[in-house]
């Protein structure tokens, strides 16, 4: 009986695979097929804060990401998790919290990827340029807590790439191909909590003044993506995405007799947002890993303090495609 459904199965994904490369030798499309796939990845948000030539880099102590992800048509769900902190990466950078939900829409021509992130709990990577401690540990500041709302919209100039192929594998590039993606990136963020800091050894103080930071990112992108296929469906692709935007910011400074104090900046900034890939993409079968790493820069002077959220990503996957049930694929024909 299972080998009666298996070979139903390849017929009907051979004799759908045919139909697509006939309509389009370039893209197949598999956006009818559940694909399931299993995920690996590194890809949280730090801060680099500037103030006085002074720069301090603010990361989460966060192990990897777990997750399953669930892709049909234009939409990819995620259900992930990640493993608890040893005790002693808990000593030696803090503990961290954090929540973070991703959404995207790849439609036939428009992507569009919307994000928000919460992190409670940051160290401080580059303590050695503060304090000489041998022992490994950070600086530490257990309540600093960030926000962050992102996102972009981009158009496909090309008809004959396909995004997909890359980001939910719900289609196959069949021929190498490249496009212009141009469009609008956005952010809101906000780092509050910088109150109490934690020394290495354990030492925890309550600082006199400290601040609290809120900004608005609007940029213009100018993208381009290119995937070149090699035999029996193997692919390399990689993108560039320069931009340019305004910054609108405040920092607001804050003391223990509850006096405030904020300060507006605006900035200019030049934006590059690039990574790469490859692997597998078969009919049935698909597996690959993919980097991506965005950087910023802004003018910056002894009379501003600037905070500037970046982001490495780094991910492997491994997946499958079937048959859509019914309990999947009516809801998402009805949205």
């Amino acid at each position: 009986f299972v080998s009666f459904l298996m070979q139903g199965q390849e017929s009907q994904f051979l004799a759908d695979s045919i139909a697509a490369i006939q309509e389009n030798v370039f893209i197949q499309d598999e956006k009818n097929r559940l694909n399931v796939k299993l995920e690996v990845s590194d890809d949280v948000f730090s801060f680099g804060v500037v103030q006085d030539d002074l720069e301090m880099e603010l990361k989460p102590n966060l192990n990897n990401r777990y997750g399953v992800v669930l892709s049909y048509r234009f939409l990819s769900v995620r259900i992930a998790f990640r493993p608890g902190i040893t005790d002693k990466q808990k000593e030696n950078k803090g503990d961290s919290n954090s929540f973070n939900m991703r959404v995207n829409f790849l439609f036939d021509n428009w992507n569009h990827d919307v994000e928000y992130s919460y992190i409670k709990g940051y160290y401080v990577e580059n303590t050695q340029d503060f304090i000489s401690d041998e022992s490994g540990a950070h600086l530490q500041f257990p309540n600093l807590r960030s926000y962050l709302f992102a996102g972009s919209s981009s158009y496909r100039i090309n008809k004959n790439y396909s995004l997909r192929a890359s980001r939910s594998q719900t289609e196959i590039q069949r021929k190498s191909a490249g496009s212009f993606m141009p469009g609008v990136g956005y952010a809101y963020y906000q780092l509050t909590g910088a109150k109490v800091v934690t020394f290495p050894g354990g030492e925890e103080i309550q600082r006199d003044v400290y601040t609290d930071f809120e900004g608005i990112n609007l940029a213009l992108l100018i993208g381009y993506y290119y995937t070149f296929v090699i035999k029996n469906n193997w692919y390399l692709n990689g993108f560039a995405v320069p931009g340019a935007g305004v910054e609108f910011y405040n920092r607001t400074l804050r003391n223990n007799e509850g006096l405030n104090e904020k300060l507006h900046n605006t900035d200019y900034y030049l934006s590059l947002f690039y990574g790469v890939g490859g692997g597998y993409n078969g009919d049935k079968f698909f597996f690959g890993g993919n980097y991506s790493s965005q950087f910023s820069n802004s003018e910056l002077n002894t009379n501003k303090v600037t905070l500037i959220p970046t982001k490495h990503s780094f991910s492997v996957f491994f997946g499958y495609r079937f048959k859509a049930p019914k309990t999947v694929s009516r809801p998402i024909e009805y949205i």
